[in-house]
């Protein structure tokens, strides 16, 4: 395969600006330039959501406000607009982005956890039991330990959920 021509930020602005403009259509950008369709069809969403800045490199990841986050994706969710546009209301990059963003929204509810603010602990807090239920349990491991005949360390590893 030849090696490809890096392709400046000017010259993608131009070509998505005329296209844009209704003067060239994006197959034909893809074959002028040399790159597929969707690297064209990227352009695009790009400079609609972000404008020519959105061409420049930046470092490092981008981050987001737990606040943003949150908007977006009840926006998606209460059906206000597709992931595209609503990629493209909050200059989200991808809509691979939102989509984790709602998997996580669906998940805690919560962009403020430790995991999404830099590490630690994620994890939901377990539900406490009542005595009540401990007491269940145990009482069940015995039954369980009188009817196989094994001893109460082996039951007690062993037991089943109860409905």
């Amino acid at each position: 395969m030849p090696n490809r021509q890096k392709i400046s930020v000017e010259e993608k602005v131009e070509y998505v600006r005329a296209y844009l403009r209704g003067e060239i259509t994006q197959g034909c950008i893809s074959k002028a330039v040399g790159v597929s369709l969707a690297s064209v069809q990227m352009w695009i969403k790009r400079y609609e959501a972000e404008g020519a800045d959105g061409f420049y490199t930046h470092k490092g990841n981008r981050s987001y406000a737990p606040k943003t986050k949150t908007m977006a994706v009840l926006d998606y969710l209460n059906g206000k607009a597709s992931q595209l546009d609503i990629c493209r209301k909050y200059k989200i990059r991808s809509k691979y982005q939102l989509q984790s963003w709602i998997k996580v929204y669906n998940a805690h509810g919560d962009f403020n956890s430790r995991k999404h603010s830099g590490g630690g602990s994620y994890m939901s807090k377990a539900r406490s039991t009542t005595q009540e239920e401990r007491l269940q349990l145990t009482f069940t491991s015995v039954i369980l330990c009188v009817r196989l005949k094994h001893t109460f360390i082996i039951t007690t590893t062993n037991i089943p959920s109860l409905p």
